[in-house]
């Protein structure tokens, strides 16, 4: 991180910011180019979950080679200023890599829908087989988690 000072460096902490969001936007990598989209998502246990149709780009990119990006922003506020060089942008986000996994077995793909259910406030469980059959399930396990914080605050206790 060029800017050492931005980064969140309790785990704990980073971890509880990315528990409070429910969208980020992925990046994926198909072997050719880049290709990013946002999604719905939960997490627990150092890995990312999403859902998706079982074909289209995203799954073919996690077929090719599940490497994974991505970053979510958990507030953001646009700073204005009189000259166009003092704007900026103060914000906290969470980021991080990893490998994506396509869930295969029924239970494994309950479970992780429960994870993305929960961080959504919605209701777990009950899910019928057939819609499990025809959803992709998704499980990133993260190599990386970094959180940031623009402006950095100097002496606060979570950074």
């Amino acid at each position: 991180m060029r800017h050492p000072k931005r980064e969140i460096k309790d785990r704990n902490k980073v971890e509880e910011l990315l528990k409070s969001c429910t969208t980020m936007q992925l990046g994926l990598w198909d072997g050719v180019k880049p290709y990013a989209v946002t999604v719905n998502f939960g997490y627990a246990d150092n890995a990312v979950y999403f859902h998706s149709a079982m074909e289209g780009l995203k799954m073919d990119c996690v077929r090719a080679n599940g490497l994974v990006a991505f970053t979510t922003v958990v507030e953001s506020e646009l700073i204005r200023a009189e000259d166009g060089c003092g704007y900026t942008t103060h914000y906290t986000s969470v980021s991080g890599f990893g490998k994506a996994t396509l869930l295969e077995a029924p239970e494994d793909k309950a479970a992780a829908l429960d994870v993305i259910l929960a961080q959504h406030q919605g209701p777990t469980g009950g899910y019928p087989d057939k819609v499990l059959q025809k959803t992709a399930v998704v499980r990133i396990d993260l190599d990386e988690l970094v959180g940031k914080v623009n402006p950095a605050y100097p002496g606060d206790p979570q950074i």
